[in-house]
């Protein structure tokens, strides 16, 4: 039987297909071929150098506490790519490949993956997970990335596979060549396509999403993230919103650059922000919605305290007289004998 060999960009979209293997929901003679590294980020001007790659992950490591326990570190990436190398090499043409992508870092990466395999003449097959609808009962979901689909889907998205033909794989060679010569650090997909942004690409959705009041940044981070239709690693919004701190954009309060710090916007930033007028529309829409918000708490609070003054008052109107029980509890002469009264 021939191997069917499923090639991987994330370590969740890993996680989905062990379970699916292990657990036979997968049937047939299925493997994984999984790729660590997170291309769409960094350097990978003219070709993919690992020590460039390690010296961008320290970029983010380096006094980050976004994750107090890290995912990986720079000998796990080492090893990954040595492990990868090997494993796609021993691909052959009984074997079928199933590349799986849908965000900008499984883009990058199956593209490398495809510059290894060049010239080797394999059975490829291209599955891209956002070409699927999945539906459940009445709700539909569209995946952003291969790492969002459930083991249970899988087949359902592998039914859109795509064979993958000379002139398609040299256009994708070609597409690959001009982004690494690009001299960006930052890859996304836009209407589809794959291109290379500056560093800079996200920073609009970070001060959207930053108020005036201080914060923690998870709260910033989230926002991002949830409201992006481009996957982003929350390592990279955090970086950005430490180089925003720098330029005066954002305030900080607490040690900077950890993530238990405070940040809010400043004017600097709303000037910036104003640049781009549907983004700060949300951002005053967000701001008014927090207030009514804030007027809804202190309403419930001031509700709160008074029913309290009340019940302290009924205690006290069979002991003390109308004046003292007002000085004790805040409310007024009128307040105090319509309880008496009532």
């Amino acid at each position: 039987m021939n191997r069917i060999i499923n090639m991987c960009f994330s370590e969740s979209a890993e996680g989905s297909f062990k379970h699916a293997i292990s657990t036979k929901i997968l049937k047939g003679n299925q493997e994984i071929i999984f790729f660590l590294d997170d291309l769409s980020q960094g350097s990978i001007k003219d070709e993919i150098n690992i020590e460039e790659r390690t010296n961008w992950y320290n970029t983010f490591t380096r006094e980050n506490q976004l994750r107090p326990v890290v995912d990986y570190d720079i000998d796990d990436l080492k090893e990954n790519y040595s492990t990868f190398h090997n494993e796609i090499s021993k691909a052959d043409h009984s074997d079928i490949l199933y590349l799986w992508y849908g965000s900008s870092r499984e883009f990058c990466g199956m593209l490398y993956a495809l510059e290894l395999l060049k010239d080797r003449n394999l059975d490829i097959y291209l599955i891209n997970v956002k070409d699927t609808v999945i539906k459940h009962k009445k709700i539909e979901f569209k995946a952003r990335s291969t790492g969002e689909i459930i083991p249970e889907d899988i087949e359902k998205y592998v039914a859109a596979k795509k064979n993958l033909n000379l002139n398609e794989y040299r256009e994708l060679l070609d597409k690959w060549e001009l982004l690494k010569k690009d001299n960006f650090i930052l890859r996304v997909i836009k209407n589809g396509n794959l291109e290379s942004v500056d560093e800079n690409y996200f920073d609009i959705d970070i001060l959207k999403y930053t108020p005036k009041e201080f914060i923690n940044p998870i709260r910033t981070i989230g926002e991002v993230l949830g409201k992006s239709e481009e996957r982003i690693s929350d390592e990279y919004i955090f970086w950005r919103i430490k180089e925003l701190i720098k330029t005066g954009k954002i305030e900080h309060n607490g040690k900077f650059g950890v993530i238990g710090m405070e940040i809010k916007i400043t004017e600097e930033g709303l000037k910036h922000l104003s640049t781009d007028k549907d983004a700060m529309r949300i951002w005053e829409e967000d701001r008014k919605e927090s207030e009514e918000e804030e007027e809804i708490r202190k309403k419930y609070r001031q509700q709160g305290i008074m029913k309290e003054r009340i019940d302290i008052a009924k205690k006290l109107k069979d002991v003390l007289d109308d004046k003292t029980i007002a000085e004790k509890t805040g409310l007024s002469m009128e307040q105090v004998k319509s309880l008496k009264e009532s």
